[in-house]
C-alpha cells in the first residue's frame, strides 16, 4: 500500500483545491492508496499566505496576526483527527471552504460551527483544540517535514508501506497529472512507491529517508 502525506497550507486557495481534487481520486479510485494532509507551518507558509491575501509583509502586527491564525488552524485540524481521519479531512476541507472561498475571517465562532457541520463531537472538539496533545501533534508534523526535507506547500511524499525506510519527495506536486492518471488507468495500488513516483517525475525528484 502506498502512503501519500501532501504538506499543504491550511490558508491556501492551491492547497484547497487540490486537496479536493485528491479526495476525488481517493474515493474513484477504492484502492489501498492512503492519503493524510499535512499542514506545513514556517515562514514561508506565511508569507505565501500574506502575499495570497494581499497582506503586508512589512506590518509586524499583520504578518504575527498571519502567523497566529495558521497556529490555531492547525490545532483545530489536529483536534478534528483525534475523532477520525475522514472528520479531520472533513473538517479542514469545510473550514478552507469558508475561509477560501466564502471569504470569512476565521474565528473561534467558525470553528465551532465548521465543527458541528462536520459531525464532530463540538465539547471535545474545543477541549483538544487548547491542548497539550494538539500542539505535540503540530510538532511531530513539523518535525517530521524538517526530517523529510519539505520546506513548501505542494509538495508530496510517497512511501511504500512495504519498504518504509525510503519514501519519494515530488516537490511542486503535480493535481491535474494525479487526476489525468487516474482517468488513464495509470495508478495502481500495487505499484511501488518508485513506480509511483515515477508518473510525476522531474529534476527535482529526490529519494529521502524517513
Amino acid at each position: 500500500m502506498l502512503e501519500i502525506h501532501l504538506f499543504v497550507n491550511p490558508l491556501g486557495m492551491r492547497c484547497f483545491r487540490c486537496e479536493n481534487d485528491v479526495l476525488r481520486v481517493d474515493h474513484e479510485l477504492n484502492t489501498k492508496i492512503n492519503y493524510q494532509f499535512v499542514p506545513l507551518f514556517n515562514m514561508q507558509t506565511i508569507n505565501d499566505t500574506l502575499r495570497l491575501y494581499d497582506l503586508s509583509s512589512h506590518d509586524l502586527t499583520v504578518r504575527q496576526h498571519v502567523a497566529d491564525t495558521i497556529y490555531q488552524v492547525i490545532l483545530d485540524y489536529k483536534a478534528a483527527l483525534f475523532q477520525g481521519r475522514k472528520r479531520g479531512r472533513c473538517y479542514l476541507l469545510r473550514l478552507q471552504d469558508a475561509i477560501v472561498k466564502d471569504q470569512v475571517d476565521y474565528s473561534r465562532q467558525l470553528a465551532e460551527r465548521v465543527a458541528k457541520a462536520a459531525g464532530l463531537d463540538l465539547e471535545m472538539f474545543l477541549e483538544d483544540r487548547q491542548s497539550n496533545l494538539a500542539r505535540q501533534a503540530f510538532h511531530e508534523d513539523q518535525q517530521m517535514a524538517a526530517e523529510l526535507g519539505v520546506t513548501q506547500t505542494a509538495t508530496a511524499v510517497v512511501f511504500d508501506t512495504d519498504q518504509t525506510d525510503y519514501g519519494y519527495l515530488i516537490a511542486d506536486f503535480d493535481y491535474e497529472t494525479l487526476i489525468q492518471a487516474f482517468r488513464e488507468n495509470k495508478l495502481d495500488h500495487r505499484q511501488s512507491a518508485a513506480q509511483f513516483a515515477a508518473q510525476f517525475h522531474r529534476p527535482d525528484l529526490k529519494i529521502v529517508q524517513k
